[in-house]
């Protein structure tokens, strides 16, 4: 329990908050922040969420809508840094890093790299698939929700491998997820055309997951926004937190630029931005925003009807009725606005490599969005190392869709002091 001077649940009952007083203060809208914001208000919590921007116009809104058990691999991986090497002297590679680093980012990189090794990855297959398996369940629940037009569907992923060399360096890999049940069904040539004939012939072959689900991202965003503002969750978008107070060990209120704010306990969700947010509080937290962008499509006809991870263009496909997106590519080059063009050409290539029918008409402006990356590739879910009454709950890795569920279910049981049966060691602020 984060205040252990904090009202029990029926002394709050009996209590009235005003508009400057809240039980939980949790300083990010995105997914994490309102799947935080659902678990806490369901707890009977007053709950109030800060977001620096709008709802449902973040890295929330228009990433691929993949919710995937089956994504336990992390990105840093052996041989990930020689991979690397060679990616960035390709001008539209998947991956691309700007050589000019300030001290955090080189920081951020060289840890990553004393994580690319089996034993580091292996640890970290765990703890992503502790928050991935636990979550899946809770989407269907999700999709029931009064209001929730998200259009939810549970059709698997397929993994596409255009050569048998691609396919054989998975080999080893997938055997891994085997080793913890994520497995991976395989199929080649012919075999694969026929569980997705939307897919080109000439391809080798992919591993299906029939655990994976799909949704599409701005509709959970709009519908968890209405959901949890009609439950009583506060909610001031376009305010930007300028500093903290703290007393002793506890923040008492933060300030924004529409005014201060005090709760009894806060929770700082704010992805890729919360290293900035961390400096203000004293706490260096290792994360680095992963630039990634999409392109949301009219639906062709021929289109593929199962969503697909193109394994050599490092992009996903996610199919809907309303649309086709496709998005990819990861950008080390800080918080910056610039649109690269190459990457938006990058992935309509790659779909042409894969499909037979790769869609051309864009029915949504081209979106980039920063994935908040840890050096281990697990998120930080944890008390803050100087703050008693603050939890961090950030850096999800490409993953905060999938692992949101239980990140909010696991911050609400941490408010409430209910322990749990996870190894939140995985997710310890102070490991790195």
């Amino acid at each position: 329990m984060l205040d252990s001077n904090r009202k029990s649940m029926n002394e709050r009952d009996d209590c009235l908050f005003d508009s400057e007083s809240k039980d939980i203060t949790i300083i990010g809208g995105g997914i994490i922040g309102l799947s935080c914001a659902y678990y806490l208000s369901n707890s009977g919590y007053s709950v109030r969420v800060i977001e620096q921007g709008n709802i449902a116009n973040g890295s929330s809104r228009e990433n691929c809508g993949l919710i995937s058990p089956s994504h336990a691999l992390p990105l840093p991986q052996p041989g990930l840094i020689l991979k690397a090497m060679k990616m960035m002297v390709k001008k539209d590679s998947p991956l691309y890093i700007n050589p000019i680093m300030d001290w955090a980012t080189l920081t951020w990189f060289v840890k990553t790299a004393g994580q690319c090794n089996n034993a580091s990855m292996k640890r970290a297959m765990l703890g992503r698939q502790q928050l991935l398996d636990e979550s899946r369940p809770m989407w269907n629940e999700w999709a029931e929700i009064d209001g929730f037009d998200i259009e939810f569907e549970e059709k698997g992923c397929i993994q596409v491998h255009a050569t048998k060399s691609d396919f054989n360096k998975f080999i080893p890999l997938q055997r891994m997820l085997d080793d913890i049940n994520l497995v991976g069904r395989e199929f080649i040539g012919e075999e694969l055309l026929e569980l997705e004939p939307g897919l080109k012939s000439g391809l080798y072959g992919g591993w299906f997951y029939d655990i994976d689900a799909q949704m599409r991202p701005e509709n959970i965003m709009i519908g968890m926004r209405n959901h949890v503002e009609s439950s009583g969750v506060e909610i001031l978008e376009n305010c930007q937190v300028e500093s903290f107070e703290s007393k002793q060990n506890k923040i008492t209120s933060v300030k924004t630029s529409n005014g201060e704010y005090s709760s009894e306990n806060y929770v700082l969700a704010t992805g890729s931005w919360t290293p900035k947010l961390g400096k203000r509080l004293g706490i260096k937290i290792p994360i680095q925003p992963g630039k990634g962008y999409s392109i949301t499509l009219e639906r062709p006809e021929g289109c593929v009807d199962t969503p697909l991870i193109l394994s050599e263009s490092s992009m996903a496909v996610t199919p809907w009725k309303s649309g086709l997106r496709l998005g990819g590519t990861m950008e080390f080059s800080g918080l910056n606005k610039k649109i690269n063009h190459s990457r938006i050409e990058a992935l309509k290539r790659g779909a042409k490599r894969y499909l037979r029918a790769p869609g051309e008409r864009l029915i949504q402006d081209k979106w980039y969005g920063w994935r908040p990356m840890t050096p281990d590739g697990m998120p930080i879910i944890d008390y803050s190392p100087k703050h008693d009454n603050l939890i961090i709950a950030a850096g999800h890795n490409m993953q905060g869709m999938s692992m949101a569920p239980q990140t909010g279910k696991l911050v609400s049981d941490m408010v409430e002091g209910i322990s749990s049966d996870f190894d939140l060691s995985y997710y310890s602020a102070k490991r790195f």
